[in-house]
């Protein structure tokens, strides 16, 4: 008998211990990495295709090299001019909603670059009613460019500058066949997703 609980408890501690760096690494990345999300109206082939050139000019403004995150929040009225434009020059009268917030983005794979389901920081531009197929990168560090595409090698050496070493090798290594990063990687995005539950339910019990 006490050999069996004292089985439980180590098992309890070790779930605490991979919960606390969970928590810790979505943490690190979440106070660390603005991503961009950009909705579209809707799904038909004008809509999508107004998405990816109100991105692409997006972007364009945003490939100047950001420091800190407050260079990214500051632009928000910018963001919004700026795809305001784009939509009234291709003949469309949607609003452009831009807003920066918290939110929760699942599991996505860029060249290299894995980052693990969880709540991000965000500049998210709405398109009209926003119905439509989405699209997201990271803004900062600056690793989107024009065309949608990630340089690894660039996006590496920005993050690997930006993270603490726990956050840049499980990101980094994920996919690489490294053994061990990719438990920690997974440890971490299914906690990612836990947190989302738990935040929904804690909102249903408030409201």
């Amino acid at each position: 008998m006490k050999n069996f609980i004292a089985l439980i408890v180590s098992v309890m501690l070790v779930l605490l211990l991979l919960l606390g760096y969970s928590t810790n690494v979505n943490s690190e990345l979440s106070q660390n990495i603005v991503r961009l999300h950009v909705i579209a109206n809707s799904d038909t082939k004008e809509d999508q295709e107004l998405k990816l050139k109100v991105r692409d000019a997006i972007l364009e403004h945003s490939e100047k090299d950001f420091t800190q995150k407050s260079d990214v929040t500051n632009q928000l009225e910018t963001y919004k001019e700026i795809a305001q434009n784009v939509i009234s020059e291709n003949g469309f009268d949607y609003n452009a909603d831009v807003e920066y917030g918290n939110f929760h983005f699942p599991t996505k794979h860029y060249n290299g670059i894995s980052l693990p389901a969880g709540s991000y920081d965000a500049v998210r531009i709405k398109i009209g009613d926003a119905k439509g197929r989405n699209w997201w990168c990271v803004m900062f560090p600056p690793l989107c460019f024009v065309d949608g595409t990630t340089n690894a090698a660039y996006a590496e050496e920005k993050l690997k500058s930006t993270l603490g070493t726990d956050s840049y090798d499980i990101i980094t290594s994920s996919k690489s066949g490294s053994f061990p990063f990719e438990i920690k990687f997974k440890i971490v995005e299914i906690c990612g997703k836990l947190a989302k539950k738990d935040k929904v339910y804690a909102t249903a019990r408030k409201d």
